[in-house]
């Protein structure tokens, strides 16, 4: 039975609570190979097969920090390292310098991952990267995060009902655009839009229904009561929420520059630059609502298939 170590200190989370993508990951990751008679574990110890490196950092959810995993490796050369990479710097408004660290995980693995092509570009094209990379998106579990039921009709009452949610309340998650909307939504009594999370302190939202974060079933319900989802985030090297949008059966509008969400969210959705194009791009998926709900592959959004190309890679290395 191989033996497959995941760096986060105590496991995934065990309930469906806040958290975020990279402890998903591995709760979804970790109950796939189980079911494929791994072994899996948390701590460093002998006769490990494979490494997954989730954050090079030492913190509140991570055991090791990278020179620990280099340690381990120079006195077991057997083991393979892999090392799944959600994280750069332009995602902030202010540099965590995360990158070099990150840079010292890559050149210790034998296989990295990007979460999306629009990281793996960044990083190949920024620092002429000569690891072996390639890049899978995430996935959701799909006995949450499944499409709506017909009892959940789109556009009840002539209303248009979008919804975001967001884990961080950093300002690159998307407010340059809701709060604009927000200021906006009294001159369109037809359009609801409903904030889930944490939002940026620097702005209080006066049209804007906020509700508290939450998670799993809860936020599905919750999601699938609205008709389109929306992401305005910036740089984002592969989120979660819109992946959850869409798989609740929710075309996605999603902003220019949004990083990694392009690349899920062109084949069920329109991309926008600014608030006009936003209200145009609006009105253009009511109009064509089922067209857009039709072409949503939810199989693809599953975290079954995204642990399954990770599989792969494990087979191979």
């Amino acid at each position: 039975m191989k033996k497959v170590m995941f760096t986060l200190k105590s496991g995934p989370p065990k309930k469906n609570g806040a958290a975020g993508g990279g402890a998903f990951f591995v709760r979804n990751m970790a109950r796939f190979l189980e079911n494929n008679d791994y072994n899996v574990i948390y701590t460093l110890e002998p006769n490990i097969d494979i490494i997954f490196v989730i954050d090079p950092r030492k913190n509140s959810t991570n055991n090791y920090k990278i020179e620990d995993i280099i340690r381990y490796k120079e006195k077991n050369p057997n083991v393979k390292i892999i090392h799944r990479v959600n994280e750069c710097d332009i995602k902030r408004e202010k540099s965590i310098n995360i990158e070099p660290l990150l840079l010292k995980a890559m050149k210790t693995a034998d296989q990295v991952i990007f979460v999306s092509k629009w990281l793996e570009s960044y990083f190949v094209n920024k620092y002429k990267l000569k690891q072996k990379t390639l890049s899978i998106l995430n996935g959701v579990d799909s006995n949450i995060f499944h499409r709506k039921t017909l009892e959940n009709s789109a556009f009840k009452d002539g209303k248009i009902r979008i919804c975001t949610h967001h884990f961080s309340d950093n300002y690159l998650k998307g407010f340059h655009i809701y709060n604009k909307l927000d200021e906006i939504l009294p001159d369109y009594p037809n359009i609801e839009f409903t904030y889930i999370g944490n939002y940026n302190k620097n702005y209080r939202p006066k049209n804007i229904k906020i509700l508290s974060q939450c998670s799993g079933k809860e936020l599905a319900d919750t999601i699938r009561r609205h008709d389109i989802y929306i992401t305005a985030t910036q740089n984002e090297p592969g989120a979660m929420h819109y992946i959850e949008g869409m798989a609740c059966g929710l075309p996605v509008l999603y902003c220019v520059g949004g990083g990694g969400a392009k690349e899920i969210c062109s084949t069920a959705g329109e991309e926008y630059g600014n608030l006009k194009e936003f209200m145009e791009k609006l009105q253009k998926i009511k109009e064509n609502y089922q067209d857009y709900v039709d072409k949503i592959d939810n199989l693809y959004l599953s975290s079954n298939r995204c642990s399954q190309e990770y599989f792969t890679v494990i087979n191979s290395i």
